[in-house]
Formats: structure tokens, C-alpha cells, sequence
């Protein structure tokens, strides 16, 4: 499929807007993360305990937050689950006073005969996490991070050049940034499977990338002597018909995932796709581009 085959759009006309867009949504997100101290770690990486619970009619979780406070346990988390009569609860302290085990204390509260619902006790699921066990997770997702990042730019430098691999670089961690500012916004949980969604995001934006920077490089050679802002424009232009199917195609199955999913990890993954492949389209035409062409400004500047 084809089309926008005779598009002649001028992209780099845009990129101060672009570039205004980019720092507002990283102001944003920044002061965000302030304002709440920091991402919004899940269990996964905080360490606690997750306790789902069906009930045997709707249940909201302002009426399970609410028991819950009133019995202390005021920094619990409660979210609805998959349907109106699943209750999701996670909590960073596995232990009470008194070496008392938080999640048989949850379930315990939840059962009661008092209440006005009733909960099976084989529809309650329950994972623990260790705060040790959690920083090793911590520790891993971010090795995992910044060894991708390094490896991506040892391969760009290798197959382009630095400024190519750098543009690229400052890139990826522009959509990363930016994800973790919107998921800050929204109260999401930075969890394993968000970090995954993170790697995708990294891998599908590069791809991205990539593809723009051969064909910059290709018309390089074959426009010699031609404004470097026409070039890249050119580029851009002849990519841009692949960049919206692929783009359109990979939202269709992330979409659909994420209107499936209320809460959970395929929520957190889903979301954190959904968010990266829009701002990766964005930033590939909008960001990478820009970058290299204010490199090779400066590289003219200075043979001059």
C-alpha cells in the first residue's frame, strides 16, 4: 500500500514549534514527578504485597478504600480490576506491628461477615514481593536500560556516524522522558511491564529513526551541493508514507489491548505502547531530524 507517494510537506519549517511542544511536555512531566516525589513504583520495584479479590457483586474501590482506612491501612492503593466485582489492592509494607502479615491482615478485612458483599476465598489471589528483591529489579531495569542505549549508539556510529548516532540517542531518551512524564500525570504504576513497554518504545522509535537517517544519507550523496534543510525535508517526505502505516498498523493492536485491559501489567504495557508510539512518530520526524540538522549547521560554521 502507497500513498502521500508525491508529498511535499516542509517538516523543518516546524521544528521550533516541535521543539516548543517537546519542552513543554517534559516540563510538564518533570514537575509532575516533583510534585508527586518521584515515578509511581508498583510492587515490582518498592517491594509488598498485591491482593486481587472477586466478590459476588460490584464492588467500587472508594468502598474498599474507605474499610481499609478505617482500619489503618491508609497508604493502600485500591484500584477496580477487570470487571465491577474485582478489587486490585497493592501495598508497599509486607509486614505490620507485631511481624502480622499485611496481606492475610487485607483478606481478613475483606471477609468479614459485616460487610456488605461476600468474597471467595479461591477468587483471591495474592504476590509478594521482597523490598530486597525490589531493588534488584530496580537495579536490572536500569543496567537493561542505558546497555540498550549504549549498544544503539556503538551501532549507529558504526553504520552512520556519531552525530547520527547521538541525534538518535538524545532521541530515545526524549520519548522515554516524555512517557514517564505522561504515566507521572496520570497516577500510573512504573512496574516490569512498564520497563518492557520502555525497551519497545526505545526499539520501535530507533526503528523509526533509522530509517529516516539511511535515506538522509543516501540523498546526501545523491542532492550534493543541495541546502541541507531540503534534503532532510526530501527524506522525510519518502519515509513518511511507511511511518503512518506502520504507525496506524502497531496502534490497531495496542489500542485494542489497552481498551481490554483496565488495570494489571497488561494496562501498564499497553499504555506505556500506546503513548511511545505516538510520541516515537512524532519524535523520529520532528526531533531526530532537527537535531542533525543543527549538528551539521554547527559542523558548517566551524569549516567556515
Amino acid at each position: 500500500m502507497q500513498f502521500l507517494s508525491n508529498a511535499n510537506f516542509n517538516f523543518m519549517s516546524k521544528r521550533r514549534i516541535a521543539f516548543v511542544i517537546s519542552g513543554l511536555l517534559i516540563i510538564a512531566g518533570v514537575i509532575s514527578l516533583i510534585i508527586r516525589g518521584g515515578p509511581n513504583f508498583g510492587v515490582d520495584f518498592r517491594g509488598g504485597v498485591v491482593i486481587q479479590a472477586k466478590f459476588d457483586k460490584a464492588v467500587t474501590p472508594d468502598e474498599i478504600r474507605s474499610i481499609l482506612q478505617a482500619e489503618g491501612l491508609s497508604n493502600a492503593a485500591v484500584q477496580q480490576g477487570e470487571t465491577d466485582n474485582e478489587i486490585v489492592v497493592s501495598t508497599k509494607e509486607a509486614q505490620m506491628s507485631g511481624d502480622r502479615d499485611v496481606s492475610d491482615y487485607i483478606k481478613e478485612i475483606l471477609s468479614r461477615p459485616s460487610n456488605p458483599w461476600k468474597i471467595d476465598a479461591k477468587g483471591v489471589n495474592t504476590d509478594k514481593v521482597s523490598a530486597s528483591v525490589g531493588r534488584d529489579f530496580m537495579s536490572s531495569a536500569l543496567k537493561s536500560t542505558i546497555l540498550a542505549l549504549v549498544l544503539i549508539l556503538g551501532y549507529i556510529w558504526f553504520r552512520f556516524e556519531l552525530r547520527f548516532g547521538v541525534a538518535a540517542i538524545i532521541t530515545l531518551i526524549h520519548d522515554v522522558i516524555i512517557t514517564l512524564g505522561i504515566f507521572s500525570i496520570l497516577r500510573e504504576e512504573i512496574n516490569l511491564a512498564t520497563i518492557a513497554g520502555f525497551l519497545t518504545i526505545i526499539g520501535y522509535s530507533l526503528n523509526d529513526t533509522i530509517v529516516v537517517f539511511d535515506r538522509i544519507r543516501e540523498n546526501t550523496k545523491i542532492q550534493r551541493g543541495t541546502d541541507f534543510d531540503a534534503v532532510i525535508n526530501t527524506s522525510i517526505n519518502q519515509t513518511l508514507s511507511r511511518t503512518i502505516i506502520t504507525s496506524i498498523t502497531t496502534l490497531f493492536a495496542v489500542v485494542s489491548i489497552f481498551a481490554l485491559s483496565k488495570v494489571g501489567t497488561l494496562h501498564t504495557l499497553s499504555l506505556a505502547l500506546l503513548i511511545g508510539v505516538i510520541v516515537g512518530t512524532y519524535s523520529s520526524i520532528f526531533v531526530a531530524s532537527p537535531i542533525l540538522h543543527g549538528w551539521h549547521l554547527r559542523l558548517q560554521k566551524e569549516k567556515s
